[in-house]
């Protein structure tokens, strides 16, 4: 009984060695295709990082110009802006200016006026005599 004990025993270890080995075998292809799959994966991914610097760099130049074009357009806008109260000064001396010679012109017109009706006056009395 022992040699047949002994015979199952034997069997039984044989066939866990094939299993074993198979199972070996299958990892080994497993391990292989895996490490194809990393070597495509850092083949594919390196073109990748280099496109995804270029755009991260082209996002910053992107950034850098608007930043340029805000200053800017705060400059021109406080640009305006001095320029819009300068007009309202001038305006306001135009407004003056005309105001003061529109009493200027007036006066003298008075003034023109009475001294013709003076004038015309003298000459009445004068050829009066």
């Amino acid at each position: 009984m022992n040699d047949i004990l002994l015979d199952i025993l034997v069997v039984v270890c044989i066939i866990g060695v094939a299993v074993v080995i198979y199972v070996l075998l299958g990892l080994r292809r497993t391990i292989k295709k895996l490490d194809l799959f990393i070597t495509s994966m850092e083949s594919s991914l390196k073109p990748a990082l280099d496109e995804l610097t270029q755009t991260l760099k082209g996002v910053k130049h992107i950034s850098d110009n608007l930043v340029t074009a805000t200053d800017d357009a705060k400059a021109l806008s406080g640009s305006i802006r001095g320029t819009g109260e300068n007009i309202r000064r001038v305006s306001g001396y135009v407004e003056d200016i005309a105001s003061s010679s529109f009493f200027q012109v007036s006066g003298l017109k008075a003034g023109i006026m009475a001294g013709l009706k003076v004038m015309i006056h003298h000459f009445v009395k004068k050829h009066k005599k």
